[in-house]
């Protein structure tokens, strides 16, 4: 069976919808990683995200 390359967790800043990439915080046995969100949004500052997977929910 051929590699599949592992996504990162990606990350909307939720106060002005940019999108990062999380930074790999550990390391998994098995060779998958736990990713977490910036310390700050580098365009307006904020310190609070949302994964991108649950950014849609998150306005509710």
């Amino acid at each position: 069976m051929a590699h599949s390359p592992e996504r990162p967790e990606m990350y909307v800043c939720a106060d002005c919808q940019i999108v990062y990439a999380g930074t790999v915080a550990e390391h998994v046995e098995g060779g998958s990683h736990v990713y977490e969100p910036p310390a700050e949004c580098q365009v307006c500052g904020a310190a609070s995200f949302v994964e991108t997977s649950q950014w849609p929910h998150s306005h509710d």
